[in-house]
């Protein structure tokens, strides 16, 4: 059976730069799913430790669902884009429902466990929600061809490179946070989230490697990798994305919904396949040649490559409140080095 894997894979961006000369590259990696989460979360009121909770689970989503295609807004094999979609949206809905049932829970059972319940279902319905804005959903055989560019190449192809993408998870995580901390309020229960929200970790062999949940974050394996790079043999070239402004309004009203107890949304298309792809598709793509192909895939998938040359790897994000300026007279340079850093780095280990 051919395995479904989620997309996070190779995500360098130059958003930064081009939005702040001086600044470090941001794109939709693990960690941006994550700064993402806990800055709208802490933008909201909402406590901190909740808010760093939540970071960590929505970063831990593709490590924990890296097999649910629906849990990174793509297209499954043999599905259509009006299917894929309706998954991704009830996915937000299930996600948000549970919240709701869990958030009234709180107000009587205040545990550790039913917080971190809370903090997990809004991690996880982040990240799609997140992961709609890039991927648009992209199968994987087309979005791996793209990664195995960049890794291979040193291209930009990816979609998570999509400076767009990266406004557009902003936007949407902003608007389904502010609908969560108006239920926290509602309910009062901030002060368990602030409390329990990052118990320390007891599972860990070792006492002197003990740390809280909400530093515990994990990615997916370089087998992983190397097996979803490898579905870029499966592209025939065709451009299989979906029409994102109506799937970014259905998953917010699917949040929405779940999180005040509604139903889940009707089919986004009710069986007009034409209101999310084009009736015919021409290719995108030449494919006759086969997918890029360089050395370092063939290093990761033997197991040779380690922790730092994973494409899941996290690239250095600048803090939102460091502020830049383009006004000194070594900015500009200080910019080009920085891009032609970059630009050398993908060059040289893609």
């Amino acid at each position: 059976m051919t395995r479904a894997f989620g997309p996070v894979v190779i995500r360098f961006s130059v958003v930064a730069v081009l939005l702040c000369l001086a600044a470090p590259a941001e794109a939709l990696k693990p960690r941006a799913h994550a700064d993402l989460a806990r800055s709208s979360c802490v933008a909201a009121g909402l406590p901190a430790d909740f808010c760093q909770r939540v970071a960590t689970e929505a970063y831990n989503t593709d490590a924990n669902e890296w097999e649910d295609l629906a849990a990174h807004a793509q297209i499954a094999d043999h599905e259509t884009a009006c299917g894929g979609a309706d998954q991704a949206a009830r996915r937000v809905w299930l996600q948000a429902t549970e919240l709701r049932t869990e958030l009234a829970a709180l107000v009587q059972d205040r545990t550790e466990d039913r917080v971190g319940n809370i903090a997990r279902r809004l991690g996880r319905a982040l990240h799609t929600i997140q992961d709609n804005c890039a991927h648009h959903g992209m199968p994987n055989p087309q979005h791996a061809w793209f990664s195995l560019g960049d890794f291979c190449e040193g291209t930009t192809t990816s979609p998570d490179l999509d400076p767009e993408a990266l406004v557009c998870a902003r936007t949407e995580t902003d608007s389904a946070m502010r609908l969560v901390a108006r239920a926290v309020r509602e309910r009062d229960v901030a002060r368990p989230l602030a409390n329990l929200s990052c118990p320390e970790d007891l599972t860990s062999d070792h006492p002197s490697q003990e740390q809280s949940i909400c530093q515990r974050r994990f990615l997916p394996g370089p087998l992983d990798a190397c097996e979803f790079l490898g579905e870029a043999d499966g592209w025939d070239g065709i451009d299989r994305t979906w029409n994102n402004a109506v799937v970014t309004a259905a998953l917010r009203k699917a949040f929405s919904a779940g999180l005040a107890g509604g139903n889940a949304l009707p089919g986004i298309c009710r069986g007009d396949e034409r209101v999310l792809s084009p009736a015919t598709s021409d290719a995108m793509v030449d494919v006759a040649g086969g997918p890029p192909s360089c050395a370092r895939a063939h290093v990761l998938c033997l197991g040779g490559a380690d922790g730092d040359d994973s494409p899941f790897a996290d690239d250095p994000v600048i803090e939102e409140d460091a502020g830049c300026s383009t006004t000194h007279p070594s900015s500009v340079g200080l910019a080009l080095l920085v891009l032609g850093w970059l630009l050398a780095r993908r060059r040289l280990t893609r």
